[in-house]
């Protein structure tokens, strides 16, 4: 996923990750059952602090926009992942 960061004058961090996103979705760029990277390797890609990427997934699920999924790995660690809905 190719996500743009603008200035600050352009809204903060989280609010141009959600609307990107956001807009790739109406778009049809991004298709239903697609997979977000997870917050912390898109957080490092962009260069940006990982809970500006927690807020905009957030947003967007509370949105109603993606899905939240979690579930254990084989070693019992939690993994977490974003889906469009």
């Amino acid at each position: 996923m190719n996500i743009e960061m603008k200035d600050l004058s352009h809204g903060p961090v989280y609010a141009q990750v959600r609307e990107q996103i956001e807009s790739r979705i109406r778009t049809g760029q991004m298709a239903s059952g697609e997979v977000l990277p997870s917050p912390a390797a898109l957080a490092q890609k962009l260069s940006v602090d990982r809970g500006e990427i927690q807020r905009a997934y957030f947003e967007l699920e509370h949105a109603g926009v993606v899905l939240k999924e979690s579930a254990k790995d084989f070693l019992g660690k939690t993994k977490t992942t974003y889906r469009v809905k």
